[in-house]
């Protein structure tokens, strides 16, 4: 008998953890990337692109950019919303991690990133300079 409990009590706490672990993974969107490269026009030294981001999403463009240049990247969009610059081999630029607005010279020739995060749904204006 006692190991009919037992074994009663163990089935219902894994349906209600199961129960509980379902409800909150429903709650949560997902997090998902979208990628898209950045092409210039010819003779042009940026770009402009605009886009809604959802929440639980980021969107990273990849921009190819030679060392020696100056960067300069500007998100136009609610409080919510932010970008991080990542160089090709170094990681994360400083000074470009959770910025709306950033200027730098390059350290090396490669494909750059700029990921934007939010935490909520926004429209956004993405202007990106390289000279």
């Amino acid at each position: 008998m006692l190991r009919s409990i037992s074994r009663l009590f163990l089935f219902s706490v894994l349906v209600f953890g199961f129960a509980v672990v379902s409800t909150a993974a429903q709650d949560r969107p997902m997090d998902r990337e979208m990628r898209f490269p950045v092409k210039f026009a010819p003779g042009a030294n940026s770009a402009t692109v605009k886009k809604r981001i959802a929440l639980g999403t980021s969107h990273t463009y990849t921009v190819r950019a030679k060392e020696g240049q100056t960067m300069t990247v500007i998100l136009t969009t609610g409080k919510s919303t932010s970008f991080t610059v990542y160089a090709p081999t170094e990681g994360i630029i400083e000074g470009a991690d959770g910025e709306t607005m950033w200027r730098g010279m390059l350290n090396e020739s490669g494909e750059y990133q700029i990921t934007i995060g939010t935490d909520k749904t926004a429209n956004y204006t993405l202007e990106i300079f390289v000279k």
